[in-house]
């Protein structure tokens, strides 16, 4: 059976890429906070919430991209 499963997406040159994924949404946001502590604005962070199969972020990344 599948959980949710939340990756943290980073927009670099134009194009958003998975960084870091976890069960626990409060650690990605941990992530996230260190990127924006670094320099990285927030509109250039995402944290999307998905099943955790590899296919299933795959696509949910791609269709941050297509926007």
């Amino acid at each position: 059976m599948s959980r949710k499963y939340y990756t943290l997406a980073i927009l670099e040159d134009g194009i958003w890429a998975p960084q870091f994924g976890d069960y626990d949404r409060d650690c990605v946001k941990f992530e996230a906070d260190d990127y924006k502590d670094h320099g990285t604005k927030l509109k250039d962070i995402r944290i999307i919430c998905t099943k955790d199969d590899q296919a299933s972020i795959e696509s949910a990344v791609s269709a941050l991209n297509s926007k």
